[in-house]
């Protein structure tokens, strides 16, 4: 038996690759095949015929040269059913646009305003009487040199008076305000420095007030509460509230004479005083006024040529 050439296609062993170009049978086999089919033993006759007929299955489909080779078994196609699985489409619910009106929440924030309801400020500028008494009133402030003049006539007329002083007088000057408590008299403040009031904040106003206190105890006054006169007579609503919570009451004037001023004569000094002379005046000078130590003999005669009386301001305002 020839041997069969070489092939990429598995090799036959029936089959020469000249006998597969034909559907080959049984019955045209050679004689010679035949005899040796017929040696086989019969125990492998099925395995042959099984063998053949899977031959007769690969050679009823030819491989060309170069081709893939399939299998002659008939591909079983398996299903696997597979449980199909259902997707939910995604439920879009539709909501129609909804309109949200943003409501800008207006916080309104009210002010706290702070009322200070000012206490009115008691002032005096005459005494509440009608009887013909006047106050004679002297502000100490930056010169005490004519002030010892000033007692002896008060004290040779039997008048009394009463005396406003600075803080800085009293410290300045304690032994002034030693001979006018030795003499009786009543003192009032007149502030620590003589400033305008109303320029003053509101606790400057009170280390005002409680510097001058400070400064008359130290020379041995009592205290000088609730007798006040503002510099320059300088006071508002404010500082007469002010004054009132110290427990002050602003003590000002009825007749000014102006005896502060060196241009001021004795004569008008005087005049001054008639021109505005009443029941309860109280009449301005000062400590310092050039014309006043001197003048002051010649108004006391005088008011009491006229009928007047004398009086100090705790008594003629009620406030002892």
């Amino acid at each position: 038996m020839a041997p069969m050439a070489a092939s990429n296609s598995p090799i036959d062993p029936i089959h020469s690759r000249a006998d597969r170009t034909r559907r080959p049978s049984l019955l045209l086999l050679p004689a010679s095949r035949l005899r040796r089919c017929a040696r086989i033993s019969s125990t492998g006759v099925a395995a042959l015929v099984l063998m053949a007929a899977l031959v007769l299955q690969g050679c009823a489909q030819p491989t060309e040269p170069g081709s893939t080779t399939s299998s002659s078994q008939r591909p079983t196609t398996t299903s696997t059913s597979v449980p199909s699985t259902t997707t939910a489409k995604p439920t879009s619910t539709s909501i129609p646009y909804a309109t949200t009106t943003t409501t800008k929440k207006t916080t309104t924030t009210t002010k706290k305003t702070t009322t200070t309801t000012l206490k009115a400020g008691k002032e005096y500028d005459r005494l509440p009487s009608d009887k013909k008494v006047v106050a004679l009133t002297f502000d100490g402030a930056y010169d005490a040199a004519p002030l010892p003049s000033i007692l002896a006539t008060l004290k040779a007329a039997g008048v009394p008076a009463t005396f406003f002083l600075t803080g800085e007088f009293a410290r300045d000057f304690e032994g002034s305000v030693k001979s006018i408590v030795a003499a009786g008299y009543d003192i009032g403040s007149h502030s620590y420095s003589h400033p305008y009031f109303t320029k003053l904040s509101d606790k400057a106003v009170a280390d005002e007030l409680e510097e001058t206190e400070s400064q008359l105890r130290k020379a041995g006054a009592p205290d000088p509460r609730p007798l006040f006169r503002p510099p320059y007579g300088d006071r508002d609503k404010r500082v007469l509230s002010l004054l009132g919570a110290h427990g002050y009451v602003s003590v000002v004037w009825t007749i000014d004479t102006i005896d502060w001023d060196t241009k001021t004569t004795a004569a008008q000094i005087k005049e001054r005083i008639l021109n505005k002379l009443q029941p309860g005046a109280i009449i301005l000078m000062h400590v310092a006024g050039p014309q006043t130590a001197g003048v002051l003999p010649e108004v006391i005669r005088m008011l009491k040529d006229r009928g007047y009386g004398f009086v100090g301001l705790r008594e003629g305002l009620g406030l002892d």
